[in-house]
């Protein structure tokens, strides 16, 4: 019961996420709601959230750190730098994959639920003098957002929150990247919506966090507090009042399209046309 939303921005990445974690219940009940991060700051300069059990999320992470305070990657080649990441994430999950294969049949030992598995995350992390935004699937493949793609989201109400993007995309966002202050929003407003309509269980609060390369090559990673939580809720209620009004305006408020009563209507002259009828010719003689 979760969802991670990334947005590409002109001037670095935004990544919101609803909260709190959910620990799966193996007896039937409800899932037990802890109030643990989704987003997690690694080595100072990357940004993770994983749609996944928490004590495989916190395994991804330390893995993932131990790879970036490694030796200096500045001049590794891309694909090997993506290569490096994506093993880095995956061995917590193949070491979990082993033991529970190991366990499966021994007394006591129930059949292994995919929520202890399978993980969708969203990665954003410096690389070669850019802030790079990833999509993870289970595989731990790396599918990078680029312009044309703009968006990704993960999790439980992924279903959910995607239309919702497209639309934001559309009318607020548009086709090039967005400055951060809009990504903020959006990312904010597309998880609220999923939180409002109770889509696939997820939950409040949510996190906002922005990661953004200075002029001099340094990484600031800043995630948003109470009171800008509270201005970013501002801003999503003032644009839903924008458009209710806009909408209202369009259709007259009753939900017909306005017509323009100063323009008169337009007489089409319709061309004559006469139907001459001829009597039937006459065959023979007539009888009485």
């Amino acid at each position: 019961m979760s969802l991670i939303v990334g947005i590409r921005c002109v001037d670095g990445v935004v990544i919101a996420a609803s909260g709190p974690a959910s620990w799966p219940s193996a007896d039937g009940l409800p899932a037990a709601r802890q109030q643990a991060k989704r987003l997690r700051v690694v080595a100072g300069q990357a940004v993770l959230g994983v749609a996944a059990h928490d004590g495989l999320a916190q395994e991804m992470a330390l893995s993932l750190e131990r790879c970036l305070v490694g030796p200096d990657r500045g001049d590794t080649a891309e694909d090997a730098l993506r290569a490096k990441i994506r093993d880095a994430l995956a061995a917590p999950i193949q070491r979990t994959v082993a033991i529970h294969q190991t366990l499966q049949g021994l007394p006591g030992f129930a059949t292994t639920s995919n929520d202890y598995l399978v993980s969708h995350s969203i990665l954003a992390i410096p690389l070669h003098r850019t802030v790079r935004l990833y999509a993870l699937d289970p595989e731990c493949s790396l599918t990078e957002i680029t312009e044309e793609l703009g968006c990704a989201a993960v999790g439980s109400a992924r279903s959910a929150a995607e239309p919702f993007l497209l639309f934001l995309r559309r009318v607020l966002i548009g086709h090039e990247p967005p400055n951060l202050s809009t990504g903020e929003l959006a990312a904010y407003w597309t998880v609220h919506q999923a939180v409002g309509n109770n889509v696939a269980g997820v939950t409040e609060p949510i996190q906002v966090i922005s990661v953004t390369r200075n002029p001099e090559g340094s990484i600031e990673i800043v995630e948003r507090g109470e009171d800008e939580i509270a201005a970013l809720r501002q801003a999503m209620e003032r644009a839903e009042e924008r458009i209710v009004q806009s909408f209202r305006g369009a259709t007259g408020g009753d939900g017909k399209p306005v017509s323009n009563a100063s323009e008169k209507p337009v007489r089409k002259r319709v061309p004559e046309v006469r139907l001459t009828l001829q009597p039937p010719e006459r065959k023979g003689r007539e009888r009485w």
